[in-house]
């Protein structure tokens, strides 16, 4: 029987390199160059192709790794350590938003291959931050059998540092996103989007202050919800004032043609009359 973990990979792989195989052929790939991993012709854009096919890779190899353990079933792992019995497992237990932060911090990347570096620079370095914030949460999970008590030093060990420059970066990149809606949509449609985030973000303020006990995971959700959809909105934002800029560069172009034409026309009249 195939494990569920290794179906999950095995999917995630199938998909990787199906887009590496589509993005190949769409950015200038030859016929037989994405699929031969450009052993025979062009593969298109080279970084895109080599991030999903690496993306592949490493899901191949968990999902065998996965295979090997039966899903870190306890008899598979006892016969892989050569043991009678597994010791006792601990599941983790505190929630984590490094997940969601981690497919935002790809989705800066992925776009800002396509549209603009500094998107590209902020997605990397979201995607260093989840790296090391997500593994010190995952050491802390299992630091002591007392999971109140994992929550407390994983906070006293990293409180000092994450708070103020996780603040600092996060509202940075909020305000950098929230400028980008403002130049992309100026005039009334910056006033009105203004202030329809306004409301939004006072509303969210009002009920939690009316909601005191309200759970953690929760205040989180929402609050993540709201900066990933400005995010996102910023992102959209982006991509309309680069084509806003190419649109302009092309009819300077066309211009600065008709100029040339007219002050051409206008010299051969001249050593024509003379």
């Amino acid at each position: 029987m195939i494990p569920t973990g290794f179906k999950l990979y095995a999917g995630i792989a199938g998909a990787a390199l199906l887009a590496a195989a589509i993005g190949g052929y769409t950015t200038g790939g030859t016929v037989v160059g994405p699929i031969s991993a450009g052993y025979k012709g062009g593969i298109g854009h080279h970084v895109s192709y080599v991030v999903l096919v690496g993306v592949a890779i490493v899901s191949i190899i968990v999902g065998t790794l996965l295979t090997l353990v039966r899903d870190a079933d306890a008899d598979a792992v006892a016969q892989a350590m050569g043991v009678e019995t597994a010791p006792v497992g601990q599941r983790p237990v505190a929630a984590s938003i490094w997940p969601i932060v981690a497919g935002l911090g790809l989705t800066f990347v992925v776009v800002g291959m396509a549209i603009n570096t500094f998107v590209f620079g902020v997605g990397l370095a979201v995607l260093a931050i989840v790296a090391f914030e997500w593994t010190m949460t995952a050491w802390a999970d299992r630091a002591t059998g007392d999971p109140s008590t994992n929550i407390a030093l994983r906070n006293q060990l990293m409180g000092p540092f994450e708070v103020p420059l996780l603040g600092l970066l996060g509202g940075a990149v909020f305000v950098m996103a929230v400028s980008r809606i403002f130049i992309a949509y100026h005039g009334t449609g910056a006033v009105v989007i203004g202030a329809i985030v306004s409301v939004i973000m006072l509303a969210a303020a009002w009920f939690f202050v009316s909601n005191p006990d309200m759970n953690k995971n929760v205040i989180t959700l929402i609050t993540t919800g709201i900066v990933a959809s400005v995010l996102v909105f910023g992102l959209f934002s982006l991509t309309q004032i680069e084509h806003g800029d190419e649109k302009h560069g092309d009819d300077h172009s066309e211009d600065d043609g008709d100029h040339s034409d007219d002050e051409a026309m206008g010299v051969v009249i001249v050593e024509a009359a003379s």
